[in-house]
């Protein structure tokens, strides 16, 4: 297999694939970057669009990556290059070797939850109000692909879905599990409009405890922001309020630890009655 070859920091496909480590960039090209063989090789697998990947070509392309390119379905543009590129490109303290371009996700909110609404009685979902920490989110989507969550929205004002930090802590998540950025009050209308319930993680006083509540049927589960919680809007339109257990002296749980036990307490319960 014959590679293209780059050597300098200077060429301009570098500079428009450096852009793509700023958030404006990514919205601009539709795409962003991922490093790392893992990373590369999940992506792959996964059937992600990959349309660039660059690897140094002092270390030469990791094995299980070159097996998983392939096979993959998609034309993908191979470059060898220095390792002065690829750390142009990084951006971790040691660059791991390889970067690839992917596409954004094409799904569409309204046409995948018609569809899932269509082929499923039970759906779960996890709603995400403002998360600001990328590894917060990165850990939280990593949490609910594994607890077998069948969608994620990701609320209007939280961190980049694909900033470098997020997507490296999903492990390959991302590839998988289908996320949607949009308005949370808008979404919750819209489930609700399907017979979905909404549950809020909440500390009031009317709140009851995870473990005491049924997850059955359509059910979407809202984490609120690290700081403030769960917003107004999003308390106005729950069905009901839930909450986990304090036992220590801390006043909240970390965002995606609540996040995993919601999750798998709602996996439990729903795998005890099917």
């Amino acid at each position: 297999m014959v590679h293209e070859r780059i050597t300098s920091v200077q060429n301009p496909l570098v500079k428009r694939l450096h852009a793509l480590l700023d958030r404006k960039g990514r919205e601009g090209s539709g795409s962003f970057l991922i490093e790392g063989a893992h990373l590369v090789e999940e992506a792959l697998h996964s059937g992600a669009e990959i349309t660039t990947i660059l690897y140094d070509s002092e270390r030469e392309m990791d094995a299980a990556c070159r097996r998983a390119l392939e096979n993959s379905a998609h034309s993908v543009q191979v470059i060898a290059a220095t390792g002065a590129v690829l750390a142009k490109l990084s951006e971790t303290k040691s660059p791991q070797g390889i970067v690839a371009v992917v596409k954004k996700s094409r799904l569409k909110w309204e046409e995948w939850l018609d569809q899932q609404i269509q082929s499923c009685e039970d759906l779960l979902l996890l709603y995400l109000d403002e998360i600001q920490d990328p590894g917060n989110l990165g850990t939280i989507l990593r949490t609910a692909e594994a607890a077998g969550v069948n969608g994620v929205v990701l609320g209007k004002g939280s961190v980049d879905l694909y900033n470098g930090k997020v997507v490296r802590a999903t492990m390959g998540a991302l590839f998988r599990l289908p996320v949607f950025t949009r308005s949370l009050p808008q979404t919750a209308e819209e489930w609700r409009s399907y017979g979905g319930r909404v549950l809020i993680s909440s500390l009031s006083e009317r709140s009851r405890s995870y473990d005491q509540v049924d997850y059955s049927g359509k059910t979407a589960i809202v984490i609120g922001n690290e700081g403030r919680g769960v917003s107004p809007e999003m308390v106005a339109l729950a069905d009901l309020q839930v909450h986990i257990p304090i036992y220590g002296q801390a006043e909240s749980l970390n965002a995606a630890v609540a996040a995993g036990l919601f999750m798998y307490e709602a996996r439990r319960k729903r795998d005890r009655q099917s």
